[in-house]
Order: structure tokens, then C-alpha cells, then sequence
């Protein structure tokens, strides 16, 4: 039994099992142990990289020693980096100058090289992102993670995300920096998406219609949503058949299924009695905001556009009318404002009415929208105590909605589907007194005199007439292509209409009515009779007889040597002349003429 014994695995007692786990846990806490020990060194590794790179690109070495202009490239090149080092390390180093205090925080190992990497590309993406993010508090404000840290910039704020919160953390806090500076920036932004978007459905013959176009960013968020909304995602199982034998999986290509899903949508949803009209407003987005931050108030939060955050500018226009559930809540009580959509939006009788009493469309002068693209514009904003009603209504297109939400514009109602559209430059009208659209001031000026004024700045690029000075800036790369694009196809039509005019100017003048030709006299015999055969001018001449005048066909020995003229003229007509002419002179008069007129 003892032998038996010595050949069998005893079972584990509670101690030993206690043991056990204790040699997992400090096996654990070994490993922790040298991951940390070899992430601080290689985060000190980067920084001392990075402190020796800024030197280099401070000094210009890069350029005279090692001839690259690009860091990433020279650290690609030279030694021994992976891709996405070098290109944090070569950002963090072109931008120190700028972002001093996140370099800094870089350079002395306080936040990875990666996260300081993300924060300089997007603090550097505009000027106004540049000049806010190294602009002072009007006071300090404390660090989230550390209160006796106190943040005297925003660029500040950016470092302590940097070194103490995750990558998504940082993320978000970058998306709020730039919608609270964004205001009528996305505004702008908008007015420029819709001058350049475009959709163009053609029949290719086959059965088979192409689409093609490019979206706003509303359009294009409204589109995706409709698309995942109609065909979910596949599902797990679904995704990991497809992946065992490396071919597309049980469901077809995503851009496939985007366009099922758009069949579905219009075959579908689009013929359901109970899909909603146009101005029914079956909303697909939902806005999250309190009501003092719609009025305008400084409350530090922000509107939410599908968990985004978004402009207060934003917010109001699409809380003025657009396919957006407004979802407002009162901080205060924590309750949530009921807004229901009579008190928002007009209703049908009242659409209708505001329709009838504005048949052409768009209010905005010259504007072609139809009446059924426009939308209701509240004059006082809803959020700010104006009423539904169509004393305080107005209808407008899409894009001069969005215009008059900018800085600077007034509207007046003036009568039933009348209207006074103007612009102050330099300060906001009193839209509660009565006429504040005509206040009098220098720059007082209506939608017409802008239009006028913006006519010789590529006011007639777009067909949505966008001003120049409503060009953003993120969207200047794409109007600039654009609109050279349009000069230069204006400038071939003028050419090729110059030249048609040049033609038609310098065209040979027509030729007059046909003159009768004196053909050459036929060669008459001794006795007066004509000789025969018509064709007489094919006969050679005798090379014994002379040429030219002194030979005219008159003699009987000698044919006539001169060419037909005219040959395609009416052989009765030669004829006619033929026996009208006596000489010579005759046929070389008529032949002088006939060439001056073919020039």
C-alpha cells in the first residue's frame, strides 16, 4: 500500500491550493513589474528621442547636416524607427514651437509621445484652434485630476488629459475644445457643404443606374443613419463563417448592402402609408441640450447631436426647423422640457396657410427654391419666447436658413409672405424693437445689395450664391478647386464664343446671284456654220500656233486654249453667253471676276 502510495498524485489540500495561487499571484505581479519597469523606459527612451530631435529641427540640422526637410522621413531613413514612432516623435518636434507646453510634457516623460502627438495635430488644425488653445483662462481653472493643478490655458488642460486619462478621454475633450469655439465656424461649414454637394443618378442602358455625388455633412449623417437603420450590421456568427475560409462571408460587400438597404428604403419605407411627408418631420436625429444653453447662456455645457457635441449656433438652427427630435432638459429640476411639436413646429394648416401666402418660395430675394424645398424660420426664436404662429414665420430655403443664423442678419415681416432681409456689419440688430431690420446705421444693407456687392467675388460660382466671406476655412481647399474648376470652364466658353464671333465677322460675304458666263465663242467655219462637238475646249492647242490673246479660238486652226470656266453652270446659260461673245475680252473680263468673287 506504501509502494501504491508512493506512485499516486496525492489531492491537493486547501493549503496547497492557497499555495498555488499565491505563486500566480506573484508570478502576476513579476510580470507587472517588468512591463512597467520597460514602459518607463521606453517612454524615457522616446522623450530623450524626442528632446534630441527638437534640438536638431531648432538648429536646422536636419537640413544642412542631413539633408531632409522632413523629420519623419530623416528618422524613417537613418535609423532604426517603426512608422508610427517616427511620426509622433517628427509632429510633436515640427509643432514644439507652437505647443510648448505640450512638448514639454513630452520631453520629460509626463505623457506618452503618442497621446502629446494626437493633441498638437488637433490643436493645429485651424488658426482659431491655434489661438484659443494658448489663450488664458480669465481664471486658472483646476485639473480634473489633480485640483491643486491649476490650468492656466487651454493647452494646459490638453497636457493633463495627456498625461493622466485614456485616449478617448482626450479624444472627447479635443471634440468639446473645438465645438465651444466652433459657433458660426460650422455654420460656415454647412453653407460651404452645400454649395458643393451634388448627386447625379444616369441610366446606362444596360439596366443599370450609376450614382454618384458628394454629400454634406447633414445629408450624408442622415443617409448612413437610414442605411444602418434598414440593414443591420451582420451578426458574429455571420462574421466569423466568412472569415474561416478567407472568403467574403454569408452577406454580400458592404457597399452591396448599402445600396439594398437604399432599395428597401424607397420601395419600402417610401410607399408605407405611414412613412411621414416632408414636412410631416419623422426625425432620425435626436439633439440633447438644456434650454439656457439654447438661449444662449453660459452654462459650460454643450448641445449633443447623436452623442456628439455640436455648437450652440448649430443647435439653434437645427431646433429651428430641420429632421431632429429635441430632446431639452431643465438642469435645475432635472426634469425634462416637454416641446412638443405644435408649439415648435408649424402644423399642417398652418404650413399651408404660409404656403399660400408665399406661392414663388424662398424669401430670399432672387432665390429659385421651390416652396416645397423651404423651411419655417421662426423671426424670434422659439427658444427665446417667439410663437408658432405666422406673424413671427417666414419660409426659407435650406441654405439661406442656415445664412441667417450667421452673425449680422435680421429678418422683418412686412406683410403676408413679405419680408426684409438685411445684414449689419459689426454688430447684432435689436430684433425686439419694432423695424430693427432698418436701423439706420452705415452698413445697414439688404439681401439684394449683398448679392450686388458679392457679385465680382465669386458670388455666381455656386448655384446657392455663397459669398466669399462665407468660405470656411476647412472647406476652402474644396471651393478653391471648385470654383477654378468654373473659371476655367468659363473662361473655354468665352474663348470658343470670341472666336465665333471673329468668324462670323471676318466670314467671305456671300457669293452674289449667278452672273451669266461668256463662255468663249464657239469655232466657226468658213462657211458660218458651228463646228461640231461640244466639247471643243478639250482639244490641244497646236504648239506651232502662239498662246494667249493672239490665239483666241476665232481661228479655224487653232481650238480654243483657254480652261472652262465655271463648268457647273447651266450649259444653256454658257451656251447663251457663248453666243453673245464676239472676242476675247469678253471671257477674260468675266474670268477676272468670277476669281475675285471665290476669294
Amino acid at each position: 500500500m506504501a509502494a501504491c502510495d508512493t506512485h499516486t498524485t496525492p489531492a491537493l489540500s486547501p493549503a496547497s491550493n492557497l499555495s498555488a495561487s499565491a505563486d500566480r499571484r506573484s508570478q502576476a505581479a513579476a510580470i507587472r513589474t517588468a512591463l512597467d519597469e520597460a514602459a518607463a523606459g521606453i517612454n524615457a527612451f522616446h522623450s530623450q528621442v524626442l528632446s534630441a530631435v527638437i534640438a536638431m529641427k531648432e538648429q536646422g540640422l536636419h537640413r544642412s547636416e542631413f539633408g531632409f526637410s522632413a523629420l519623419r522621413d530623416l528618422l524613417l531613413s537613418q535609423f532604426d524607427f517603426t512608422y508610427n514612432t517616427a511620426g509622433s516623435i517628427a509632429a510633436i518636434a515640427r509643432l514644439s514651437g507652437k505647443f510648448q507646453i505640450l512638448a514639454k510634457a513630452a520631453t520629460t516623460g509626463t505623457a506618452r509621445i503618442d497621446q502629446v502627438a494626437y493633441a498638437v495635430r488637433q490643436l493645429d488644425q485651424t488658426p482659431a484652434m491655434r489661438l484659443f488653445a494658448r489663450t488664458p483662462f480669465r481664471t486658472p481653472v483646476p485639473s480634473p485630476f489633480d485640483p491643486d493643478i491649476l490650468c492656466a490655458t487651454p493647452e494646459a488642460m490638453v497636457a493633463q488629459y495627456c498625461a493622466h486619462a485614456s485616449f478617448k478621454d482626450l479624444r472627447r475633450h479635443l471634440d468639446e475644445l473645438w465645438a465651444s469655439i466652433a459657433e458660426e465656424t460650422e455654420l460656415f461649414d454647412e453653407l460651404g457643404e452645400q454649395s458643393l454637394q451634388r448627386l447625379e443618378l444616369t441610366e446606362t442602358g444596360n439596366g443599370i443606374w450609376h450614382l454618384e455625388g458628394t454629400l454634406s455633412e447633414a445629408t450624408g449623417r442622415l443617409l448612413d443613419k437610414y442605411l444602418k437603420t434598414a440593414c443591420p450590421p451582420p451578426r458574429q456568427e455571420d462574421t466569423e463563417a466568412g472569415s474561416e475560409d478567407d472568403s467574403e462571408g454569408l452577406l454580400p460587400a458592404q457597399a452591396n448592402r448599402n445600396a439594398e438597404a437604399l432599395h428597401q428604403l424607397l420601395a419600402g419605407y417610401g410607399s408605407s402609408p405611414q412613412a411621414a411627408t416632408r414636412h410631416g418631420h419623422t426625425a432620425t436625429l435626436d439633439l440633447v441640450v438644456d434650454i439656457e444653453t439654447l438661449q444662449g447662456k453660459e452654462t459650460g455645457r454643450l448641445p449633443l447631436l447623436e452623442g456628439q457635441p455640436i455648437s450652440v449656433a448649430r443647435a439653434r438652427l437645427l431646433a429651428c426647423e430641420a429632421g431632429v427630435i429635441p430632446s431639452v432638459f431643465n438642469y435645475t429640476t432635472g426634469e425634462a422640457v416637454e416641446l412638443g411639436r405644435a408649439m415648435r413646429l408649424p402644423n399642417a394648416s398652418l404650413r399651408r396657410k404660409l404656403e399660400l401666402e408665399q406661392p414663388e418660395g424662398c424669401a430670399w430675394h432672387g432665390c429659385d427654391r421651390p416652396v416645397a424645398w423651404t423651411e419655417a424660420h421662426h423671426i424670434q426664436h422659439w427658444a427665446d419666447g417667439g410663437v408658432t404662429a405666422a406673424e413671427n414665420l417666414i419660409l426659407l430655403c435650406r441654405f439661406h436658413h442656415g445664412r441667417i443664423h450667421t452673425t449680422g442678419w435680421s429678418v422683418e415681416k412686412t406683410g403676408p409672405g413679405q419680408a426684409i432681409i438685411t445684414h449689419h456689419d459689426g454688430h447684432e440688430p435689436a430684433l425686439s424693437a419694432p423695424g430693427a431690420s432698418r436701423c439706420g446705421c452705415s452698413d445697414w444693407r439688404t439681401d439684394t445689395d449683398m448679392d450686388t456687392e458679392n457679385q465680382g467675388s465669386d458670388w455666381d460660382v455656386f448655384p446657392t450664391g455663397l459669398y466669399r466671406s462665407e468660405w470656411s476655412e476647412s472647406m476652402k481647399p474644396e471651393l478653391d478647386g471648385m470654383a477654378e474648376a468654373i473659371d476655367r470652364d468659363r473662361a473655354l466658353q468665352a474663348m470658343r464664343a470670341a472666336k465665333a464671333r471673329c468668324r462670323e465677322k471676318f466670314r467671305a460675304p456671300s457669293p452674289p446671284s449667278p452672273i451669266p458666263v461668256l463662255g468663249c465663242p464657239s469655232r466657226q467655219t468658213a462657211g458660218g456654220k458651228r463646228r461640231k462637238g461640244n466639247n471643243h475646249h478639250a482639244a490641244q492647242p497646236d504648239p506651232q500656233e502662239g498662246s494667249g490673246p493672239s490665239a483666241c479660238p476665232g481661228q479655224e486652226t487653232n481650238p480654243c486654249q483657254h480652261p472652262p470656266i465655271a463648268a457647273g453652270l447651266n450649259q444653256d446659260r454658257i451656251r447663251q453667253g457663248s453666243r453673245r461673245t464676239t472676242g476675247p475680252c469678253h471671257y477674260l473680263v468675266v474670268a477676272a471676276r468670277l476669281n475675285l468673287d471665290t476669294l
